[in-house]
């Protein structure tokens, strides 16, 4: 991507009540002026005024965004059109034809980065603002975008140049006494505590950003799809007291806890002769396989309860909490002691649901009542933590024993390394990588 051109692409959806058009360049005052037309040109009007004309035949807004002071760094031009299909799409052919190229997938956001605007964390929480699955997630990602994570690494960024200057200073002075030595083992160990400290912060920052994969396992007839309809508050999946109601997986959204969670309802698991109920076996099968957490319900009201625990036994599933359901039919029954996490309830009344999402957050992110992390890592970030993190041992015991080139070449790469996180020595293809995860007109 260069960062010289005119580029156009819609920063909204089309099909909504209204398209906005964005156009961003050295040129956009001029092709803006040209498409939308009105008694005000865009160029007579103060910067940022609202201003209703026509693009076309369609009564369109614009506003002019002057460089610096824009999302991209640039001139920026906004339009705002009727959002239907073909009103949109004749806009943008219209901008396309007057001097634009269709921007590419996340342009203006790199565009923001390159200008600086945006360094590359707050970049990735702008993508991450806009899948944001569930409120403490959308809430984190925005701490993120207004720089919460990115201080503190401009922070430790900072403190190991000033350490590599300190190392590298003793080969250009090598006969004096300097007074920091004593200290810069201590606060290269300092630094590496820090690292450590957000690489810590990457697995709520992986559960908030992909959510929880939580499957409903159990024989047929245990109260499966009862407890599904009951997650999400909503009649989702057929409900009846005949055993192999549900023969295939049923998929949902839901947020548990904050947490955003795609949610799999099963077939029933048992030995069949039908093709089809074997199918749906299979299927769930699969999906327990994939899960990251597993509720295994078993029928606490049944007359086999030893069948019910085999089978459980039969299929280990990754984080699974055995679920005693039906307990307003058997209020008073003794059940089985069973190891790992265990819970009852009725997905009928509602009886145990809060204790079992307290247990279903313990296994997602170890404990049952998440709180919106200050800052949380991803996974590009938590790589390159880790990997600086382990240079600096070396570096501390290094300047210890008096090898300060040694010491400044690992303080080096440290720095490097944080440097990627944020922007600052990253290469152009991770750059690449990056922004093409974006859609267009971001």
């Amino acid at each position: 991507m260069n960062t010289f051109d005119n580029i156009a692409a819609p920063a909204t959806g089309i099909g909504g009540a209204i398209t906005i058009l964005r156009l961003s360049g050295p040129d956009a005052l001029a092709i803006g002026g040209r498409v939308w037309r009105s008694r005000t040109s865009l160029a007579e009007a103060p910067p940022r005024t609202m201003l209703l004309g026509k693009v076309g035949p369609d009564p369109a807004l614009a506003v002019y965004m002057k460089a610096p002071a824009s999302y991209t760094g640039d001139d920026v031009v906004e339009l705002h059109c009727h959002g239907g299909a073909a009103a949109a799409e004749q806009a943008l052919k219209l901008v396309l034809a007057s001097g634009c190229r269709m921007a590419e997938p996340g342009e203006f956001t790199f565009r923001a980065f390159v200008n600086g605007k945006l360094d590359l964390v707050q970049a990735e929480a702008v993508g991450d603002v806009i899948s944001a699955g569930s409120d403490m997630a959308f809430k984190l990602a925005e701490k993120q975008l207004a720089g919460a994570l990115s201080s503190r690494l401009e922070t430790l960024y900072e403190e190991l140049n000033n350490l590599r200057a300190e190392a590298e200073s003793h080969l250009d002075f090598p006969d004096e006494e300097l007074a920091w030595e004593e200290g810069v083992p201590e606060r290269i160990r300092a630094v590496e505590n820090e690292l450590k400290r957000l690489l810590a912060t990457r697995g709520i920052g992986a559960t908030l950003r992909d959510g929880v994969n939580l499957v409903i396992a159990g024989r047929p007839n245990a109260g499966k799809s009862s407890l599904l309809n009951r997650l999400l508050g909503m009649e989702r999946a057929i409900v009846t007291s005949i055993p192999g109601t549900t023969r295939d997986t049923i998929e949902a959204s839901t947020v548990l806890r904050g947490l955003p969670v795609r949610l799999t309802d099963t077939a029933g698991i048992r030995s069949s002769s039908d093709p089809i109920e074997q199918l749906g076996v299979e299927r769930s099968r699969r999906s327990i396989e994939g899960a990251q957490v597993t509720f295994w319900l078993l029928d606490a009201s049944g007359d086999e309860l030893d069948l019910e625990l085999a089978e459980m036994a039969r299929h280990p599933a990754p984080g699974r909490i055995a679920v005693w359901n039906k307990l307003d039919l058997a209020p008073q029954r003794a059940l089985p002691e069973l190891d790992g996490p265990t819970v009852r309830i009725s997905a009928k009344t509602g009886e145990g649901i809060e204790e079992l999402l307290d247990a279903f957050a313990r296994e997602a992110v170890d404990t049952p009542r998440p709180e919106l992390p200050e800052v949380a890592v991803n996974a590009r970030h938590a790589r390159l933590l880790e990997e600086a993190a382990g240079l600096l041992p070396d570096a501390a015991a290094h300047f210890e024993c008096g090898e300060f080139e040694l010491a400044g070449l690992m303080l080096r790469d440290a720095l490097h390394t944080v440097g990627e996180i944020i922007g600052k020595t990253v290469e152009p293809d991770i750059l690449d990588n990056i922004f093409s995860r974006f859609c267009i007109g971001k």
